[in-house]
């Protein structure tokens, strides 16, 4: 141990793929393939060294040099293992560098990331990954794209991993296409279903195009009434020019998929961004046939060039007609709320803008939500005090003090629990106990604050008492889990101020939870390996608004009760 504790200690800036490999203990593992980038993170029960990120680009290079394959590469320690963690739902955990495949948004496809952060969840029992999506450059390869793209948070229940070879020549990845195969079997196509949409389609363009002729028509009448015959030609050469480039379009979507198409309609239809060229080659013929003087680099007048690009333009005029009744009309459904990219409301750029502009009054919305939550907490002085931290931190022995020392002003919400008394324990004092079945029937009824299983025991805080200590004008004092933490953050009525109070070292929590001598050594581990995750929810989360190292009781509880004092002003 202490020999890894020194190479980490002098490679800095080494990979977390590679520290997640060296033979230390799984639950360290775990801690280390965290990212903490301001704190200090236990390497062993009584020693902390600070913990250096590199990115995973590194892990890549090292593994092509060395030619392994990029998911197996070594540690510093030189020493390889097979095996693989899984999470507490049976997921095996991925590893920083590994090559994944991710649901698409086509269902039943699959896209390809490369995992960049894993993240142990603690409160859900789960694992999340930041993923780097890649892109594919043919031949079954994939790789990062120039720019390092913006990073997916997936949980890994979600994602499988490839059996990916890293080609240094390309600095991509193979996948064999077998692995990236849809799932499940594609739909047969309906015969019928076909036929009507493909009448349906052969409608629509007719319809555009008889609504294109119409405006063509119509604007060459209002030129010729408010311009000029001129104008009026002018325009109308150019409707009839939009027309024909719609007629070739709507060929060229034809030919898609198509087996064949007679040869002189794909020549047309690929050649059709050169009619407005023509139209103007014509119009300017047309110029020099009156005996106009022709100026160079200017064959047609200003007026005569607006209204054939009008007339020519006009055949858009029924579509962007069409795309704003139905934004309109769909602004205030739900597909307008559904993200841009997943095609849910399909009415062109008006269509992405009508989205734009409702996600963006929803953020709006929901950004002064939480605006005026914040304000009111603060606004508010806390009313519930919340310390959380590991079995056997002391977080009892201080609560005990600042209900001995001032009682008038602290209260202290009985939890309630399934386990057995200890000894010395008063019923309604340190806990209210309970049977399982009795506990269950209160978390049905929805009695309970927050509640956790620890240790095969079930903890609860109930609202009942809760609503006991504030009757009283007291500050509640609660005792709680990360897993409570969560819940009583998330209750908007609770004024809470959250504090953690944390142990020396993993060595000394130990010993304390040897001394107590109320648990058997087997659960002493379960209880220390948990208070690395949960230490590592205190650092990685945003909850706590203060830290307390109960090192020395005195020193201890007079930062604690300081810091209430701060906050409550009391």
């Amino acid at each position: 141990m202490q020999s890894i504790k020194l190479v980490l200690l002098t490679a800095v800036g080494a990979s977390r793929a590679v520290a997640a490999r060296c033979t230390i203990a799984p639950s360290l593992q775990r801690l280390l393939m965290t990212r903490s980038d301001h704190a200090q993170l236990p390497l062993a029960e009584d020693s902390f060294v600070p913990w250096i990120e590199r990115p995973p680009k590194l892990f890549q290079r090292v593994a092509a040099a060395r030619g392994q394959r990029a998911g197996a590469l070594t540690c510093c320690a030189e020493k390889t293992t097979t095996e693989r963690e899984v999470d507490a739902r049976g997921f095996v955990m991925p590893q920083v560098g590994d090559v994944v495949r991710v649901p698409s948004k086509w269902p039943g496809e699959w896209d390809v990331a490369q995992v960049d952060f894993v993240q142990v969840v603690s409160s859900r029992g789960a694992v999340e990954v930041d993923l780097l999506p890649l892109k594919p450059v043919g031949d079954n390869l994939w790789r990062l794209p120039g720019r390092k793209p913006t990073s997916i948070r997936a949980d890994i229940a979600t994602i499988g991993r490839l059996d990916a070879d890293y080609v240094r020549e390309s600095d991509a990845f193979r996948v064999p296409p077998a692995q990236l195969a849809p799932t499940g079997r594609r739909k047969p196509a309906d015969p019928d279903a076909a036929a009507a949409a493909m009448a349906e389609y052969e409608a629509l363009k007719a319809e555009l195009l008889r609504e294109a002729a119409i405006v063509g028509v119509v604007g060459a009448a209002a030129a010729a009434a408010t311009i000029g015959t001129d104008a009026a030609i002018t325009f109308g050469a150019g409707s009839i020019a939009g027309c024909t480039y719609l007629a070739l379009l709507g060929s060229k979507a034809d030919g898609i998929g198509a087996e064949e198409q007679p040869r002189v309609i794909v020549i047309l239809s690929s050649a059709r961004l050169l009619v407005p060229a023509v139209l103007m080659v014509l119009l300017a013929a047309r110029q020099s046939a009156s005996g106009a003087p022709i100026v160079p680099f200017a064959a047609l007048p200003k007026e005569t060039f607006a209204a054939a690009a009008l007339g020519f333009l006009s055949y858009k005029a029924p579509l962007l007609a069409r795309q704003f009744i139905r934004a309109i009309s769909d602004l205030g459904e739900e597909a307008a709320s559904a993200p841009i990219g997943t095609g849910a409301l399909p009415t062109g750029s008006l269509g992405v803008a009508v989205r734009a502009l409702k996600q963006r009054q929803t953020s709006n919305e929901e950004r002064a939500r939480s605006q005026a939550t914040a304000a009111g907490r603060a606004a508010a002085l806390p009313k519930q005090i919340v310390l959380a931290g590991p079995s056997g931190v002391g977080k009892s022995t201080l609560i005990a003090k600042l209900l001995q020392e001032e009682p008038d002003l602290f209260g202290f919400s009985v939890s309630t629990t399934t386990r057995a008394p200890r000894a010395g324990e008063v019923e309604g004092v340190a806990y209210y106990f309970v049977s399982r079945e009795d506990f269950e029937a209160m978390i049905a009824r929805g009695d309970f604050l927050e509640w956790a299983q620890i240790g095969g025991d079930l903890y609860g805080t109930s609202i009942a008492a809760v609503r006991a200590v504030a009757a009283t004008e007291k500050l509640c004092l609660l005792d709680v889990d990360p897993q409570g933490v969560e819940a009583i953050y998330g209750r908007s009525e609770l004024s809470p101020f959250f504090i953690w109070v944390a142990p020396p070292t993993f060595a000394s929590l130990r010993e304390r939870l040897q001394s107590r001598g109320t648990e058997a050594d087997d659960e002493i581990d379960r209880r220390v390996a948990r208070a690395r995750e949960e230490i590592e929810f205190s650092i990685t989360t945003n909850y706590f608004d203060k830290t307390v190292v109960n090192d020395k009781l005195e020193a201890a509880y007079s930062e604690l009760r300081a810091a209430i004092r701060s906050a409550t002003k009391r």
